[in-house]
This record gives structure tokens, sequence and C-alpha cells, in this order.
């Protein structure tokens, strides 16, 4: 039974008479075992209960584990979400002090908008001037979104919206894939390009050049329609001015390839997508030719695009 004199010299004390800021708990021993319950301040507590209670002849079983800070067992959040013409602050800060700095750099760069605060201090946070830096980061990508969300897990950030603009979108990639504050990684990055509509797309051919202009739902169709170009076309020359923007009809990758390879068979030309209406013009070689891309066109796009031909051929064009 030492250990049980030892538990109840070491553990007992009236909670009433606890001063500000002093825990609680409460110890109920039994012959055959301890149950503890309560509050504890830090892990440090609950490891010197743990090492403490090793001298007992069984375990003691309890509410020290459950009753860790939750910051620390699920990890410290902190999120702003922007939506119209509100941003709205959730989760958790270190200290007031932390707070006032946040609503700072909130108002620096949203001067515009109405800020719901419902930030809640609690300890447990990664080193204070690493996470702050880790917001700042994450407040100036808001920035560049319409609307959307960052969210840190500890000094990991999830971001997620629709880009306000193909500048913004431009410059929310080159940041998240560049040099990060200390310690910050990029867990997700979900933004979508900034949504268009009607979504454009335009291809001229002229005697040395080919330019592509308008919108592009994602870099790697872009990529395609630059390699495709180059295979398709023997100009010396490719411009390509698009951007990046979300909207794209269905179909619409299949719709501008089937385009590329019309236009790639006239001496000149120009063809455009403007939603689900696609028009191709220009001068074919012979008549041969101007019937054959006809044909070609209307078989190989998709069926809920409608086009829009002017395709002459040479001996028509010199009659005239």
């Amino acid at each position: 039974m030492a250990g049980l004199a030892h538990a109840r010299e070491k553990f007992s004390f009236d909670p009433r008479k606890s001063q500000r800021g002093t825990v609680w708990a409460w110890m109920r021993i039994g012959f055959r075992s301890i149950v503890l319950t309560g509050v504890l301040c830090s892990a440090i507590a609950i490891d010197a209960i743990r090492e403490a209670v090793t001298v007992m002849a069984e375990p003691a079983i309890g509410g020290a584990q459950a009753a860790e800070p939750k910051a620390k067992r699920q990890g410290y959040v902190w999120s702003a979400t922007r939506s119209g013409s509100d941003i709205r602050l959730r989760g958790l800060v270190p200290s007031e002090d932390v707070r006032g700095t946040v609503l700072g750099m909130v108002k620096a760069n949203f001067p515009d908008l109405e800020v719901e605060d419902r930030m809640r201090v609690a300890a447990g946070a990664p080193a204070v001037d690493q996470w702050l830096g880790a917001v700042s980061f994450g407040l100036q990508q808001l920035s560049h979104l319409k609307h959307g969300s960052v969210r840190l897990l500890n000094v990991g950030l999830r971001i997620e919206g629709e880009a306000g603009g193909a500048e913004d979108f431009a410059e929310l990639q080159k940041s998240l894939g560049g040099a990060l504050p200390t310690g910050l990684n990029v867990i997700a990055n979900d933004v979508r390009p900034p949504r268009v509509e009607p979504f454009v797309f335009v291809a001229s051919l002229s005697p040395d050049t080919l330019a592509l202009t308008g919108s592009v739902p994602n870099e790697r169709m872009r990529k395609r329609l630059r390699d495709l170009s180059r295979q398709l076309f023997e100009r010396p020359t490719l411009d390509d001015r698009l951007e990046l923007a979300s909207g794209a009809p269905k179909n619409w990758n299949d719709a501008v390839i089937a385009l590329l390879k019309a236009l790639s068979r006239l001496e000149s030309g120009k063809v455009s997508v403007t939603g689900l209406a696609v028009t191709i013009e220009g001068i074919a070689p012979d008549k041969g030719t101007a019937a054959s891309i006809s044909s070609q066109l209307r078989h190989d796009l998709p069926s809920m695009f409608s086009p829009s031909e002017k395709i002459i051929w040479k001996e028509a064009s010199l009659i005239r």
C-alpha cells in the first residue's frame, strides 16, 4: 500500500482553494485502481503525473491523456475566407497581441472589406514569428482571389478558390512555386483561373506567323496546342498570347484541335470559338481542298458546336 500512500500525499489538494489560472483535478483511490479526471494545463503536467504513478502497484486510468491541449492533438488551425465584400477569420491565435497583429495584416491586404473575427486564443502554436510569416503569406495569396480561402494547419498551407484575373492567377502560381517563408509548405493548391463568359479562342494564320489569342483552360492544354501548332504549321513564328481561364464548354479541347487541323490546310485564314459558336475563314489552295476542309471539320467537330464557314480557294480569289 506504499504506492497508494505516496499518491495520496502527492496529489491531495482542495481545488476550491486553487488560485486564478490553476487547473483542477479530482482523484479517486480504490483498493485496486486509481482514477484521475480533470483538466491539466500542459503536456508537461501530464508527463509529471504519469511519472509519479509508476510507483504504484496498479496503473492509473483516467482523463489525463484526453485532457491534453486540443491544439496539440489536432494541429494548430487558422483560416481566412474571402466572400463578396467581407473576410471571415476562424481558428486559433497564440495571444491577444498576436490577434491584433493578424487584424492589422488583414486590413493592410483588404482595406475595403468588412472583417468578421472569430479567432480564439489558444496555446500550442508553432514559433510565433514563423506562424505570423505563414499567416502573412497566406493573406497575400488570398488577395489575388475573387473568392476563396486560405487555411493553415500548423505551418502547412491549403488554398482554394477563383483568381481575380489572369494576372492574379499568374502571380499567385509564381508565389506558390517560388521561395516560401521559413518552415511553410504548400499542402494543397486548388485555385482556379478566373471564369470568363463567353470562352473565346482565336487562331490567326498569316504568311509568316500563327497567332493564338483568347483563353485556354489550363497549362497542360496550352502546351498541347503549342506542340500541335509546331507539328501542323511550317511557319517560323508562333505567337502565343493565350491566357488561363475557367469556363470552357464541354469538349472544348476537341473542338479547338479540329479547328487547328482545318486551319493548317489553308494558306491563310482564321478560326475562332466563342462559347459554342465556331467560325473558319480563309484561302485554300484549290476548290477540292476547300471542300475537303469543310467535310473534315464537320466530321471532327463535336456535335454541340455550331460551325460557320467562309472558305474560298486561290483560283476564285484571283478571279475576283
